[in-house]
């Protein structure tokens, strides 16, 4: 018979002993420079002197004209008459009508105080339940016309739910954060 051998004694291959003793070689140099470094509490970053962004003199593209326009404020007339009914101790408001046309807020204001429709479901209406105040945005001005004065958003909710049935949504405003 042959004689084998079973058991070989393999040779060490010096190619994977060298990788192998540079990977633990760089491991042990990375954790002593990591633990002399890591006593600092803080380090310095110098500061950066140039610029960090640059806008070009010419910057191209087309000029827009006309930029002073307020493109979504086409009616300008500036209403010289206007008649605001403004409490300044309003707080919750219920809003029946809004509009940036003065006068169309005034017309319903008058059609609400005429004398065939001062009732609103057999509760007088009184004068001094209407109020018209003016809420100034960049866009312009726009009135409002607002019912009744309550001291909390819940109650104004509840009258408005309960006695204001030709309103289709019930709108209360907070008067004090209109200006």
């Amino acid at each position: 018979m042959i004689k084998k051998k079973l058991f070989k004694k393999k040779s060490i291959n010096l190619k994977k002993f060298f990788f192998i003793s540079l990977f633990i070689f760089s491991l042990v140099v990375f954790l002593i420079l990591l633990f002399v470094n890591i006593k600092k509490q803080f380090f310095i970053v110098p500061e950066f002197i140039g610029s960090f962004y640059i806008i070009p003199d010419d910057k191209g593209g087309k000029e827009v004209m006309n930029k002073d326009k307020k493109s979504l404020h086409l009616n300008d007339e500036k209403t010289q008459d206007v008649e605001i009914i403004n409490d300044p101790f309003l707080e919750y408001s219920i809003q029946i009508f809004s509009s940036s046309d003065y006068y169309l807020v005034k017309e319903k204001f008058d059609f609400m105080i005429n004398q065939n429709n001062n009732y609103i479901n057999n509760l007088p209406l009184r004068i001094n339940d209407l109020f018209i105040v003016v809420f100034n945005s960049d866009l312009g001005s726009e009135y409002i016309l607002l019912y009744k004065n309550f001291s909390t958003r819940i109650l104004a909710s509840d009258y408005c739910l309960m006695h204001l049935n030709f309103l289709q949504k019930c709108l209360i405003v907070n008067v004090q954060n209109l200006n």
